[in-house]
């Protein structure tokens, strides 16, 4: 091992020529700001109450930049997602708009396939159901333990509407996205959870998400998946990278990811009830399953969230290319939406702002300093228990251990001044 002792002025070893990916690669980020709202929630900081646990994780550019868990959670649980599933479902409805053996849009009507869809009734579309703007109310018949997809849709169809015409406004509720899932089994000529199985979990690798409500033959297409921040963080980025997911499956079209993140309600529309309040759209600014809660100056589509009831949630923050998931159902969704906004702006900004690994000191420069700071840690091995922890300095290519590589990475960054 080097010691403190020497603190040259140059570092032309034999290392050096071992290039490595740390000194050519993802740079690295200070989410110290991060670490310290998750661990201000446990107590009860930003929210309105304490958020007993949970899991967060942070991706740039398909990357896990960062992932702990905090609290009654460890790492990777499965929660229920609740209404994050109804971005899920959206994909399942667009990757049949991609490909069924049926014709198929949004703009299908419910009434071409269940005829128990007529009268007032008759022009509710995918499009509208799939964005709270249908006219369905609720229905106690969407959480049946006892009858199946088909079975409640027919039911779901000799409800009072909500409002008419079907368009008119927006109020947020699952009980179309019940109704819509059974004309997906009708195109799809599939069972609703083997068609997700088949369409969207395999081709992304998802291992750890399924409907668990209401039953096999009646999944609760806006609110019955539980799923892990892993899992959930890869079908986001899925989405963010335009249908492909990150083992190169194309799982949609890009049209139709198109169609996600377009809106699909009225603008203006009437709002009878949501439960988003974001500081950037009007709480009806939704694509198909998804809000579309992040504009900036000009309209153009910043950020967009799927979330759940108890807290579970993720987004996208596409101008960072940055996914986020937090993990809990532990909490209320009430509780944690200002956390998240706070959440996102400090990845947001340390996504703008990198960091130059080998400038330990953040002087902008890599000095003696700096030197000296890296073979302090890289003699104690200070990854040895988490290479998680800021402290973690030595690590440069963040592989979890101090090792040869990092000590090269380091010596080309102090040779070629690499953050002047």
């Amino acid at each position: 091992m080097y010691t403190n002792q020497a603190r040259p002025a140059s570092l032309c070893f034999g290392v050096v020529s071992l290039l490595t990916a740390a000194a050519r690669g993802q740079p690295a980020f200070d989410f110290s700001a991060i670490t310290a709202l998750a661990n201000g929630a446990l107590v009860g900081q930003d929210v309105n109450s304490p958020v007993p646990g949970f899991d967060l994780l942070l991706m740039k550019d398909g990357v896990v930049v960062y992932h702990q868990s905090f609290g009654a959670w460890s790492l990777n649980r499965v929660g229920n997602a609740d209404s994050a599933t109804k971005t899920l479902s959206g994909a399942l409805i667009m990757s049949l708009v991609d490909s069924s053996s049926l014709p198929f849009s949004l703009d299908s009507k419910l009434s071409e396939y269940i005829a128990a869809f007529g009268g007032s009734r008759a022009t509710i579309n995918i499009r509208q159901s799939f964005s709270h703007s249908s006219g369905l109310g609720d229905s106690a018949f969407v959480g049946s333990n006892t009858l199946s997809l088909q079975e409640v849709a027919q039911r779901i169809a000799l409800a009072p509407l909500e409002f008419s015409p079907p368009g008119a406004a927006f109020s947020y509720g699952g009980t179309s996205m019940q109704a819509a899932g059974a004309v997906a089994e009708i195109v799809g000529q599939k069972p609703w959870n083997t068609l997700f199985a088949e369409r969207i979990l395999q081709p992304i690798g998802m291992t750890h998400t399924n409907f668990v409500l209401s039953t096999p033959i009646n999944p609760r297409i806006a609110g019955g998946c539980e799923s892990n921040a892993s899992d959930f963080a890869l079908f986001m980025e899925m989405l963010r990278r335009r249908g492909v997911a990150l083992n190169g499956h194309r799982v949609l079209s890009e049209s139709g990811v198109n169609q996600i993140f377009t809106r699909q309600t009225a603008d203006p529309i009437t709002i009878l009830n949501t439960p988003v309040q974001s500081p950037f759209t009007d709480g009806a600014d939704y694509g198909v399953g998804v809000w579309l809660d992040e504009r900036d100056a000009n309209g153009k589509l910043i950020g967009a969230l799927a979330a759940g009831a108890r807290g579970f949630s993720s987004w996208i923050d596409f101008d960072d290319g940055m996914v986020g998931a937090f993990a809990t159902d532990l909490s209320a969704a009430g509780n944690v939406q200002g956390l998240l906004y706070l959440f996102r702006a400090a990845a947001q900004d340390a996504a703008r702002h990198p960091l130059c690994p080998p400038d330990l000191n953040h002087d902008g420069i890599v000095t003696d300093a700096d030197f000296e700071s890296f073979i302090l840690a890289y003699n104690v091995n200070d990854c040895a228990n988490s290479a998680m922890t800021p402290g973690c300095q030595a690590d440069l290519n963040h592989d979890g251990s101090v090792d040869d590589a990092d000590f090269s990475a380091f010596v080309i960054a102090y040779n070629a001044l690499l953050c002047p």
